[in-house]
């Protein structure tokens, strides 16, 4: 017969199979301790927020510069189609007019069509060179009297970015560029390219390569000009080419630039 002493200590749990309990002093749980703030963390703190703050801003520069670049080129591409348009209906409107006297090109206005066949790409060139002429389009010197075909240069300057003159430098001695008029295509052939400085303004000059004189240009050129090198404009990179070969427009395209005829 068990007691009811005996039984009351089995149903008791015993004290060294039960979990201490944390207590606080007000009986409780106890809280964890918070650790203290050091001046290691507030640097740490102050480094981490300034660095996010320079990656943020370093993006945001990488992606302006990249637009800069490359964005522009859209941009270029629709004033340049405008520009075709206008000049097209230009040239139609003159072959059924009389020309009236010559007077002073307007500033921005389009002059010719400049094809590069060995760089695929073409443009209207507009009359002037200030900022606000050639942000589009490459733009013809105006200081001297010139015109494609013509016995003298005609100089033209466009900015370094793509769908303007990025690729200049990959033009070869003997690759040919073509002038297009109301009338004509005037196909050049390169001969010389050469890396002067900005105030080096010989280089669009009537004959370039020959003793100023009174006397008239004895060759018809045609220069281009851009910033060097790339995305910096210290120098500037210069492309001479010399008239070789004149094609009435009643017989067609010249086979170097066939294939960018608008049809094709």
């Amino acid at each position: 017969m068990v007691s009811t002493t005996e039984r009351q200590s089995r149903d008791e749990p015993h004290p060294e199979n039960e979990e201490p309990r944390p207590r606080s002093s007000r009986g409780g749980r106890r809280r964890a301790r918070k650790p203290k703030t050091t001046p290691g963390d507030v640097v740490r703190g102050f480094v981490r927020f300034f660095g996010e703050i320079l990656l943020t801003a370093g993006l945001l520069m990488l992606f302006y510069a990249g637009y800069e670049v490359y964005g522009s080129q859209w941009e270029t591409d629709r004033e340049q189609q405008g520009l075709a348009d206008g000049l097209d209906e230009a040239w139609a409107d003159a072959q059924e007019t009389e020309q009236g006297p010559d007077s002073e090109p307007l500033p921005g206005s389009a002059d010719s069509r400049l094809y590069v066949p060995s760089l695929d790409l073409d443009w209207v060139v507009v009359n002037g060179t200030e900022p606000d002429d050639i942000r589009y389009s490459p733009g013809r010197y105006t200081q001297f009297d010139s015109a494609p075909g013509e016995m003298g240069n005609y100089g033209v300057a466009a900015h370094r970015t793509p769908g303007l003159f990025w690729d200049l430098d990959l033009l070869d001695e003997g690759d040919v560029m073509v002038l297009e008029d109301g009338e004509n295509f005037y196909t050049y052939e390169v001969f010389h390219e050469e890396t002067v400085l900005p105030e080096d303004f010989w280089v669009v000059t009537p004959d370039p390569f020959e003793d100023a004189s009174a006397e008239e240009p004895g060759r018809a050129l045609l220069t281009l000009t851009t910033c060097a090198p790339k995305l910096n404009n210290t120098h500037r990179l210069i492309v001479w080419a010399e008239l070789a070969e004149t094609t009435p427009k009643s017989e067609g395209m010249p086979e170097s630039i066939a294939h960018m005829a608008p049809e094709a």
